[in-house]
């Protein structure tokens, strides 16, 4: 083809020699390369063997490869053929276009993810790095408040070492204490997305943010944005995305960015209909063993009050008669009395089921731990005694309900994202010590702070230890980090046979 035509291509053409020099090049092939980097760039890639005397690769295959034009990464599709003794090369830019079907895929892997994975922090985390892969971020982080209050979870993270999400809310909120402006909380209250360029710049370079200067030093990056996350209307969350140096949030990649926050949003919501729906069935069980109440134990009580009227008739008749009615009513009451007995005691065992029914208290502690996590993100350490698997159920189930309680104040009121479960045997006592990290820096946001609020809470934590002559203890900032909760009771053995009441 005469050179004077190749400029009505729409792609890119080149001719170049062996060591990939660019000999002449179209109007296109400059506007996709521009000047000095985009050329030098393009020739390098040409120059590392992509070239032969045979023109056998690519040859008509199209190939694809990243290089640098106008300071920018830039995509390009390309192959050539043997010209004129050099090579003709064509090619042109498919930045956007496969950014387009990565976002896609990301979007759709995410959806798959959303439907199928029961574990909200897994799939979060997937979504993060969906993200971070799709656009080529420096990094991106999922948090949600809607399990624990005002406290920030972060359930999702890709591009910053996972070591650095240790106590990350507490730290943002000493930040903001210290002054720093937390522009992803504006995106919470606002329900609006943020975009801030040269963010990194102005966080590193302000005080007020030291306590997170560790944590975002590295990767390196520029422009910051905020996405909300909502369900049914309601703000639950923030997407926050950092991007790299040249790199900037247009219209396609806001839209985006949306969508994997409403994928995020699908699968908080999930995970809460999933609770929703366990406590719906729990709901109907407690309703159908209502009406068995009232089909067969009150029905037997009002036979009860029947033949004790019947009873009071014939005591106040003349002694000596109607002995043998009275002993026939009498012997009629025992046999209800017992029936009803063990009607009651059936269903009262199903209307409150043992917490370490079947699992133990080892098993109940390390269930209530993994659902914790399933559902917020904490992480948990947990140690627990062989010996706990002989304990007496009824005192293994109040040192569950101590160490539930315990829990769900250190998520709900505290900035913890890490809760030590101890449970050992010594010297004939059993001590139970549930620490978390909240390190709250003043008695009104503490965890022991909230839970004395609440008139039952630690009321109701102490009761199920001194019913066993236990001692039980709460400490505020132990070691200077978060809150302790102590219970040391009596080891006691189950001594029961098997189906022994």
């Amino acid at each position: 083809m005469p050179f004077s035509e190749w400029d009505d291509w729409p792609v890119g053409l080149a001719h170049v020699d062996d060591d990939g020099r660019i000999l002449k090049a179209n109007t296109t092939a400059m506007d996709i390369l521009g000047k000095d980097d985009g050329l030098e760039t393009f020739q390098g890639l040409l120059s590392r063997g992509t070239l032969s005397n045979d023109g056998s690769a690519p040859g008509n295959a199209w190939s694809t490869a990243w290089i640098e034009a106008g300071g920018n990464p830039v995509e390009l599709a390309y192959r050539h053929r043997p010209s004129e003794g050099k090579f003709a090369v064509a090619f042109y830019d498919v930045t956007a276009r496969r950014q387009r079907e990565r976002r896609a895929a990301a979007v759709a892997r995410t959806a798959a993810r959303v439907a199928s994975e029961r574990s909200l922090p897994a799939t979060l985390n997937a979504l993060a790095h969906e993200i971070l892969q799709a656009d080529g971020l420096a990094g991106v982080q999922v948090l949600t408040n809607e399990h624990s209050g005002d406290k920030l979870h972060m359930l999702g993270m890709a591009g910053f070492p996972a070591s650095r999400s240790s106590s990350f809310f507490s730290l943002l909120m000493e930040c903001q204490r210290l002054g720093a402006d937390l522009r992803m909380l504006d995106s919470l209250e606002s329900a609006a997305p943020v975009v801030i360029p040269h963010r990194y710049a102005a966080v590193m370079s302000n005080p007020a943010w030291k306590p997170l200067h560790e944590f975002h030093r590295y990767p390196e990056w520029d422009a910051f944005a905020s996405l909300p996350i909502k369900v049914r209307d309601n703000t639950i969350g923030v997407l926050n995305v950092f991007l790299k140096p040249g790199q900037e949030v247009d219209g396609e990649a806001m839209e985006f960015l949306a969508s994997m926050a409403e994928q995020a949003a699908l699968a908080i919501d999930y995970a809460s209909l999933l609770e929703e729906e366990r406590s719906a069935a729990h709901r109907e069980e407690r309703q159908r063993l209502a009406r068995d109440l009232h089909d067969s134990v009150v029905q037997q009580i009002f036979s009860m009050g029947m033949l004790s009227q019947t009873l009071s008739i014939l005591a106040a008749a003349p002694h000596g008669q109607d002995n043998q009615r009275i002993q026939t009513i009498a012997a009629e009451l025992e046999g209800i009395t017992g029936s009803v007995l063990k009607d009651l005691r059936g269903l009262v065992a199903q209307l409150r089921p043992s917490a370490i029914e079947g699992v133990g208290l080892r098993g109940a502690l390390s269930r209530l731990a993994a659902a914790t996590h399933r559902q917020t993100g904490v992480r948990f350490d947990l140690h627990l005694d062989a010996a706990l698997g002989r304990l007496d159920d009824e005192l293994g189930e109040d040192l569950y309900y101590v160490a539930a309680e315990a829990v769900h104040n250190a998520v709900k009121h505290s900035p913890a994202d890490l809760i030590s479960i101890s449970c050992s045997v010594e010297d004939g006592r059993i001590l139970l010590v549930v620490r978390d990290n909240g390190g709250a820096s003043s008695v009104e946001g503490s965890a022991l702070s909230a839970a004395e609020q609440d008139e039952h809470g630690l009321s109701f934590m102490r009761q199920r230890i001194e019913r066993w002559h236990g001692r039980f203890t709460v400490s505020l900032k132990f070691g200077g980090a978060g809150t302790v909760v102590r219970a040391d009771v009596p080891y006691l053995v189950n001594t029961r046979l098997p189906g022994e009441n």
